[in-house]
């Protein structure tokens, strides 16, 4: 793999705020915050590299972890050169910023235990980029992270999701709302119950009325969506899956398996259709947070 030498690169579009990372990293600003849109403007005067989280399922359990021990699965990265003349535009998500990489890694993906700015202190930023201050908008800065099944603690004593190493599909819904201040618990999908209320009567299931596939209870009423009814940011929960309701995009005003939900499965956060989820046609409840 191949560096750039710069003394100035503009990584970001140049509108909204503008903020300056200075790299390698001075103590206390391993971390840097965004909303999509920002400028952002990287002074180095060595040589740049981007490394992103590689998006698969990682799982905590697994008997000697890959390839860190028992109990902690390593996050693989990608290493990527940013161009002298290119400007990256980076959408919702977490990227890395090293000012220098060890000579060890020979290849242009490796592997870490912890995140990469505690891994290699003063060397790597971590730059999280949300979409809006919104609570879906805070869910879009782990849109590029990894699932990790058995969440655990970073060596800061943080959660897996807080430090944006991976997550799992409570830990992703609970993340957007501490990142709003709520002091929320991270739990299972059965313990964030307790700081929901429930929106619709019961279990809603998949049923034909008049020829459309539309989320019923069990006297075949519909789940509306919009006002008086399911909003963006509230929660689809299949029991042993918690997925974040995102738009509207079947049969307009009720719920359907063609609307869309941001959740983390399969390789990590994503937004796709109730249809996709992997857990269609299971039953599922709607719930809000509470205020």
């Amino acid at each position: 793999m191949k560096a750039v030498s710069a003394v100035l690169l503009i990584v970001v579009a140049v509108r909204g705020s503008v903020h300056s990372v200075v790299l390698p990293p001075p103590a206390g600003t391993e971390v840097l915050e965004i909303t999509s849109g920002d400028t952002l403007l990287v002074l180095c005067a060595g040589s740049v590299w981007v490394l992103t989280p590689v998006r698969r399922a990682y799982d905590n359990m697994i008997p000697g972890g890959r390839p860190a021990g028992v109990g902690v699965d390593s996050i693989a990265y990608r290493v990527d050169d940013p161009g002298q003349e290119r400007t990256l535009i980076p959408s919702p998500g977490v990227f890395y910023l090293a000012s220098d990489l060890p000579a060890t890694f020979p290849n242009d993906t490796f592997f870490l235990v912890e995140p990469p700015y505690i891994a290699f202190p003063g060397t790597i930023v971590q730059v999280a980029v949300r979409a809006d201050d919104t609570y879906i908008g805070y869910l879009m800065e782990l849109i590029n992270t990894p699932f990790v099944m058995t969440p655990r603690l970073t060596p800061e004593g943080r959660h897996q999701s807080d430090a944006r190493l991976g997550t799992d599909c409570a830990g992703l819904a609970v993340y957007g709302r501490r990142r709003m201040g709520h002091q929320v618990q991270y739990l299972g999908p059965s313990g964030i119950v307790r700081y929901l209320d429930d929106l619709g009567n019961g279990m809603l299931a998949p049923r034909l009325v008049s020829g459309i596939e539309l989320y019923t209870d069990s006297s075949g009423a519909p789940m509306p969506v919009g006002e008086g009814g399911l909003l963006p940011g509230d929660i689809l929960h299949f029991q042993v899956q918690v997925s974040v309701f995102y738009g509207d995009c079947g049969s307009i005003g009720l719920l359907d398996p063609d609307d869309l939900v941001i959740q983390s499965w399969f390789d990590g956060p994503h937004i796709c259709t109730i249809r996709d989820n992997g857990f269609f046609p299971r039953p599922l409840s709607v719930h809000r947070w509470r205020e």
